[in-house]
């Protein structure tokens, strides 16, 4: 996957696990090196759907790590990421407890009793970065050298869509990734990441909020945008991560590409069309929904595949209002009715 850089990069190309279905760019790769080197969490920046939470599934794959992964919402607070303390759920034992105490207690002092029951640290649970922190350190495959190991990542840890939550959130990450460590308030006690084989975290963001900046400058950075410059370069952006799916291989031959290009081609233009209607655009997984789709629906025949992107095409890729879906496709024939 990734080259290795002065024999210290775990990151490293590994033909026996082929791509983890997904196209390695060179923007990725040295992205990846670069977070990994400095010990910093990979900022993923860019649209909606274009491959970003893949990226880490990728790496987790071809690393032979757990990944643990962490989908921001808008109610979701910083100390989540870290632990969860449930004072309801300590609450309604409370009151179970209190009423089998008498048969409990078994001659103990009572309220010493309910005390041991209640203690916070049996209502405390692991968050991802407690998870990714204390994760088991990667143990020596028979097919894998063990100096290979040495720098090992113990875990993937994917934040996905930090940008929903209120900037404490981000904020928060600051001390935890500059410590290294963290405090669980509820218990007191103190969390902290070995030095060996630290997890690799990456950070996404469809840009619905700006990032606070001293966050930002805390992370490596990748810029993870398709090339929509033309037609052209798009839709071979497109039809090169499709070759990363082997199961999408019967829409493929040696001799045409037609069905993965003729898709290509109406995503292109139903996205140029809600762009200029400053709607949101489809992209990468659109297609790739689109073409999944035309495999079962085509049971695996190309040239039905063919005939069927005009009439369902308009249901994978047109979802906002505004448009109609009935729309002239790319081959002529008008589509929806």
């Amino acid at each position: 996957m990734v080259q290795q850089a002065h024999g210290t990069t775990p990151l490293q190309a590994d033909s026996r696990h082929g791509s983890a279905g997904h196209c390695w760019s060179p923007h990725e790769v040295a992205a990846l090196v670069q977070a990994w080197a400095s010990g910093r969490p990979l900022l993923v920046r860019g649209e909606a759907g274009c491959g970003k939470s893949q990226l880490a599934r990728a790496v987790a794959t071809v690393l032979q790590v757990p990944l643990i992964t962490e989908v921001i919402h808008p109610r979701f607070e910083a100390s989540d990421l870290l632990y969860r303390d449930d004072p309801v759920e300590r609450l309604a034992q409370a009151q179970l407890l209190a009423a089998a105490r008498p048969a409990a207690a078994n001659g103990t002092d009572p309220l010493q009793w309910l005390k041991e029951q209640l203690k916070p640290a049996l209502f405390v649970r692991p968050g991802p970065i407690w998870q990714a922190m204390t994760q088991a350190a990667p143990q020596d495959h028979s097919d894998m050298p063990s100096a290979r190991h040495e720098a090992w990542p113990r875990a993937v840890l994917l934040i996905d869509e930090i940008d929903k939550a209120d900037s404490d959130v981000p904020n928060a990450l600051l001390d935890v990734l500059a410590n290294r460590s963290f405090k669980v308030h509820p218990t007191g006690e103190e969390v902290p990441c070995a030095e060996a084989h630290a997890p690799l975290l990456l950070i996404t963001t469809n840009e619905d909020r700006e990032l606070p900046p001293a966050f930002v400058r805390r992370c490596a950075v990748l810029n993870l945008r398709p090339d929509d410059a033309s037609e052209e370069t798009f839709t071979q952006w497109l039809l090169q991560r499709a070759q990363a799916h082997p199961a999408l291989s019967p829409l493929r031959s040696k001799d045409t590409q037609e069905p993965m290009q003729r898709a290509a081609a109406q995503v292109w233009a139903d996205r140029r069309a809600a762009a200029d209607l400053g709607l949101p655009t489809g992209g990468l997984a659109e297609y790739l929904d689109l073409l999944y789709s035309l495999l079962r629906l085509s049971a695996g025949n190309a040239q039905r595949a063919v005939d069927l992107i005009d009439q369902v095409s308009a249901y994978a890729l047109v979802k906002h209002k505004d448009p109609q879906q009935n729309r002239t496709p790319v081959g002529g024939a008008q589509a929806g009715g």
